[in-house]
């Protein structure tokens, strides 16, 4: 939709085909941070779309709002990272991309920044400027976006396969029919693999990973924490969020008590008041995985007029922004805001 919305903005007309509903697999069940969760983990490559689209959520957000109506809940509720033991990498990502970043050290003063937070966390990074938005209305302003604009979907609409004449890409064939077009893009998630039939293939595996759902008061918990891999997002309603295992098991969308144990103990050992509240929901999602998290976002160099947007990884939200706008200059073939050459399919990812 991002992708969509970026070309018709050009002047293109577009059709979006879905197999399912708009949104609805891994854009409506992620966290929302719009932030990488370890961000001096990951390349240069990652940061850079990531920074760009912090600049971009502000007035896109309100643009979806006046679009659709929808408020997207975009807030500015902060991120902490429990301990300091990644302290030296951290202060050095945030020093190389001009982002705002404490380290505390006084117990006082981390459950000054998060009342609500465990006793045994004594320490952190604090990084206040880091944004969240709510996915599932993200996706619906989205959706309200394409109504507004006249941009035309169709859901329920799985493609079958690519249709080629001498060396590009014509058309897809679906249910509905084969659908011609002179410019295709691949941004199926992790489907994206399965189209493609050359040697130069789209290297995305689905990962899955559960969240769960407390439900709570308005600004009990007021800021995003992560602690050993698991994170703590509230929400404006008081619902907190709570995430996410990492599993590979192909295309099985199955919740289990397991994880919904696990998830739960972690997010208990972050933010005790949880223990208190009930699990309102549980679900999973099916991340494009990468070996780096580094996204396809390039033209096929074999197959004339195809293109491919996938492999985001756990970064779909916070990448998006930035990852369309760069895909909307390279089917446009107009001159690009940074460098592509990271994301084409013959680079590491």
């Amino acid at each position: 939709m991002l992708t969509a919305r970026e070309l018709h903005e050009a002047g293109l007309e577009v059709l979006v085909i879905e197999r399912g509903p708009l949104g609805g697999e891994s854009s409506w069940a992620g966290g929302g941070i719009i932030s990488p969760l370890y961000p001096w983990r990951y390349s240069d490559a990652v940061n850079r779309l990531a920074e760009i689209s912090k600049t971009i959520y502000p007035d896109l957000a309100r643009q979806l709002h006046l679009e659709s109506g929808v408020d997207c809940e975009l807030l500015n509720s902060g991120l902490l990272y429990a301990g300091l033991e990644e302290q030296q990498p951290a202060e050095s990502w945030a020093a190389q991309w001009s982002v705002e970043l404490q380290a505390v050290r006084e117990t006082q003063r981390i459950h000054e920044i998060e009342p609500q937070l465990s006793s045994s966390i004594e320490n952190g990074l604090w990084l206040p400027d880091i944004m969240q938005i709510r996915n599932p209305k993200l996706v619906k302003a989205f959706r309200g976006s394409l109504d507004s604009l006249g941009i035309r979907y169709l859901e329920h609409t799985p493609v079958s396969e690519l249709v080629y004449d001498a060396g590009r890409v014509t058309a897809v064939k679906t249910a509905a029919g084969v659908m011609s077009a002179p410019k295709i893009v691949i941004a199926s998630g992790a489907w994206s693999a399965g189209f493609i039939r050359t040697d130069q293939n789209v290297a995305v595996e689905p990962v899955k990973g559960q969240m769960i759902m407390f439900r709570g008061e308005p600004g009990l918990v007021k800021r995003m924490v992560l602690s050993s891999g698991h994170y703590i997002i509230p929400r404006k309603d008081g619902r907190v969020l709570a995430g996410s295992t990492l599993e590979r098991t192909g295309f099985d969308k199955r919740i289990t008590d397991d994880a919904q144990v696990e998830l739960r103990r972690a997010a208990v050992e972050i933010i005790p008041a949880l223990a208190d509240m009930e699990i309102e929901r549980q679900w999973a999602g099916l991340r494009p995985g990468t070996e780096q998290g580094i996204p396809y976002i390039c033209a096929h160099p074999e197959i004339e007029g195809l293109y491919i947007h996938a492999g985001h990884y756990r970064n779909g939200v916070v990448l998006g922004a930035a990852s369309a706008r760069l895909m909307a200059e390279i089917v446009l073939e107009r001159q690009t805001l940074i460098d592509p050459a990271p994301y084409a399919l013959n680079a590491a990812h």
